[in-house]
This record gives C-alpha cells, structure tokens and sequence, in this order.
C-alpha cells in the first residue's frame, strides 16, 4: 500500500512541479522541504540530535502549540527542539517566537528522498503532530526507524470525517503507527476510533489552544489603545482572520454604523487571514468611500469619520481583541469551516460568525448553547448579528461572559499533553504541576 502512495505522490509532485517552481507562495521553503538542508542548520545537527520535534502546518497550529512548546521546554531545557511548518507565515511567527529555544524547519515533502534526509541527519526521538495531519509516508519512514510519533491537540472536522471513514482501509493503518493520539474532545476520540478501530491509543486532553489564551494585562491593552489613537469609549468592531469576501460584510457593517448615533465613535479593526492580501484589503477599504490606515506603516486613527485600522501584520490579532466591543472571526462566510472562535472570550467579547463553522462544530455547539455567540445564515445576518450586538450592552455582556466561563472550564490541556509527551520519553515525571505554558505571546 505504501508503495502504491509514494507512486501517487510522484506523479503529483511532477504535474505540480511548474506550479512549485513558478508560484511565490509554493516556492517558500521548497529546498528544505526537497531534503536540501542549509549550512546554518547542517552545522548544528550534532546538537539537535535525539530532539523533540514539534510540527505545526501554518499560523493557526503554531499559536496551537505554541504554550505547549513552551511548557515543555521549561520542563526540560536541556533537549533540544525543532519546530517544523509548513507554509511561509507559520515559519516566519515560529522563528519570531521561539527562534531562541527551537531550530526552525520546513517539513519534508511526504516522499522519501527528504524524509530520509531530515531523519537522519535530526535522529529525533519523538515526533509531535499538531491537530489534523496524518502523513502516511513521513509516519512510515518513523516506524521503520523505531521513532515514536504522537497526535497533541487532534481533531477531525466532520466534513472531512466523512473522506477518511470512507477511506478507513488506508487511513486506519497509518493512524495505527501513532504511539497515541491526544485530541481536543471525547467527540474527536470517537471520529478516531471509528477511522482506526478500536485498537487506538486516544487520550482526551482538551484544547490546547485554550490554555494559549491569557489575556493581556490592562496595561499592555493601554499601550495598544495609544498606539493606534483609540479614544476613550470606542465602539470598536474587530473583524479577525478575514478571508475574500467577508472584509466586504464588515465594511458593509461599519457604513451603517457610521450612520446611527454610535457613529462618532465607532472604529472597525480588520485583521486579514493571509499577508499576500494586505495590499488587496487597502484598496477594498477606499472601494467603501472609507480610509484605510496601516499598522505596517505606522498609522493610527486621527479621528476623522469612516476610517479603518488595517492590522497588516501576522501575530498581533489575540492582542488587538482586548479592543474590541465585539469581535467577527472570518472563515466563517467564505467556505473555509471557521477559525479561532475563542480567542476574542478571553475579553469577554461576543462573537459573531457566518454559516461556515464545520471545523469547529463542537465549539459552536457548546457556545449556541450558552448564548454566547450569534451565527448569521448570510452576510445580512451577520451584519444583523453584529449591530445587535454593538447596540444592545446587556445582551453582549451576558454573550460575553457566558463565552469566557467556557473558556476558563476547558482549560488545562497544556499539562495533560506534557505529561503524555513525557510518557512517550519515558522521562520520569516531576511532582510540581506544570504552568499553562507562559501564557499567550503571539
């Protein structure tokens, strides 16, 4: 079978090869992913060898793990740790967070020419997926070397449940090489269970994410509201992780609240899911008659009506939250399946999303349930939902606090999954409890 996959995976890498070589995007990291290691990591290697390597695919899966990183390596700063991504932005944030504690990689394309390379010349000792990746070839290579790999913070959306039940005959064995499986919820042990069979090593250890969500203090919230030019009582919509599409659905939002009695002091925040949009988002804002001023360039509000504060930066959105009056979280209108829906409850802040939240269907459950959120249908709705919640403060603070006790109660996923890694490495465990992982620093 696994012959059979690396023939598949040839083909498609040599149809997708002008793609690779021609796109800006694909070409990021092409080399180390190709198994060509750079001199600066090569001359090291003797030091990371028997490391803990940590994979995370892009931004959102770093912030995942990021406290968990942290925490570990606090634990036991004497072994050395590689962090691997996938995509350009998650390598860049990985580097700018924890460049100092961890040698930053690109993961190896899934064939085995670069597998090889990277196991050989990093001889981890443990390997530590984030979330939803299931490498049949990278697991294989690690089974045959006697390496153990593990699933922290592992989810299945039902959508793609669907796919990998159908094709339970592949996936089911390669989910047998895991060592364990750590997931989010009793409802994604049972998606795994049904994929892998009964047999699976699966430990509930809640969402490690949750633990990364540790609110700023006031007076950090003070400096950012200076920095921008934020006046005293703003009514300020934040609109994070936004995909094409749905940065028009708040612009749409912010025109008719200029327009009502808030409309003095109401201020919109937009914060774009990916950089190569950034410039695209500034245009879009002067498309709506409004006035787009740029984090990048150091711009902040002067109080002039209809103007916008473009966040064109990666990391920053968790701190820009504690701004706001109530939060939209994006790849929720465009067909995405939903981003972080958490992050803005560490404030207290309502949350407004669009129909597509397939991805985080269990959060959505439990937050509908509490009233804490508002779902629109469309984009009307969502910008029904939006104004309902900038204009009724009793209903958003109920929605608010509701959101935050969820939060609290699901937290302490990080010392779960220190202690399950520890199993793993057979280290011997330490009786003083293991913090939530020096908090959120994104």
């Amino acid at each position: 079978m696994i012959a059979i996959y690396y023939y598949f995976v040839f083909v498609v890498l040599a149809f997708l090869s002008p793609f690779l070589l021609l796109k800006k995007k694909a070409r990021a990291g092409l080399g180390q992913k190709l198994g060509f290691v750079p001199a600066s990591i090569r001359t090291k290697a003797p030091e990371l060898k028997n490391c803990v390597w940590f994979h995370a695919v892009s931004v959102g899966e770093f912030n995942a793990i990021l406290p968990l990183v942290k925490a570990f390596h606090e634990r036991h700063p004497e072994t050395p740790l590689v962090v691997s991504t996938t995509t350009a932005t998650g390598q860049k944030l990985a580097r700018e967070k924890i460049g100092d504690i961890a040698c930053v990689i690109y993961f190896p394309i899934d064939f085995p020419p670069p597998i090889h390379t990277w196991l050989k010349l990093l001889a981890p000792r443990l390997v530590i997926i984030a979330e939803t990746e299931i490498w049949p070839g990278f697991t294989h290579e690690c089974r045959k070397r006697g390496i153990k790999v593990m699933v922290v913070n592992g989810r299945i959306s039902p959508r793609s449940f669907k796919s990998y039940h159908r094709l339970r005959f592949f996936f089911g064995p390669v989910l047998a090489r895991f060592s364990v499986i750590g997931v989010q919820s009793p409802e994604e042990a049972k998606r795994y269970f049904a994929v892998g069979g009964d047999l699976l090593k699966v430990e509930v250890l809640g969402n490690i994410k949750f633990d990364g969500l540790k609110p700023i203090s006031a007076a950090a919230k003070n400096d950012l509201a200076r920095q921008i030019n934020l006046p005293d009582g703003a009514v300020v919509v934040v609109a994070g992780s936004t995909h094409e599409s749905e940065e028009a659905c708040v612009l749409k939002t912010y025109n008719q609240l200029l327009d009502t009695t808030l409309g003095a002091r109401a201020r919109l925040i937009i914060v774009p899911r990916h950089p190569e949009r950034f410039d695209r988002v500034a245009e879009l804002i002067k498309e709506y008659d409004l006035i787009p001023r740029r984090h990048s360039l150091g711009q902040a509000f002067t109080g002039a009506k209809g103007e916008v504060y473009l966040l064109d930066v990666i990391g920053k959105l968790f701190d820009f939250y504690s701004l706001s009056t109530v939060a939209f979280v994006g790849g929720t209108l465009a067909p995405v399946g939903g981003h972080n829906i958490m992050e803005p409850y560490a404030y207290a802040v309502p949350v407004v999303v669009g129909p597509r939240t397939e991805k985080v269907k269990d959060l959505m459950d439990a937050l509908t349930a509490q009233q804490a959120i508002i779902q629109g249908k469309n984009e009307g709705a969502v910008i029904d939902g939006l104004l309902t919640f900038v204009h009724n403060e009793d209903l958003r603070r109920k929605a608010g606090l509701a959101g935050e006790e969820i939060l609290l109660k699901s937290q302490g996923a990080v010392a779960k999954a220190v202690t399950l890694i520890e199993s793993q490495l057979n280290v011997p465990l330490i009786a003083s409890e293991v913090s939530g992982a020096a908090g959120h620093d994104r």
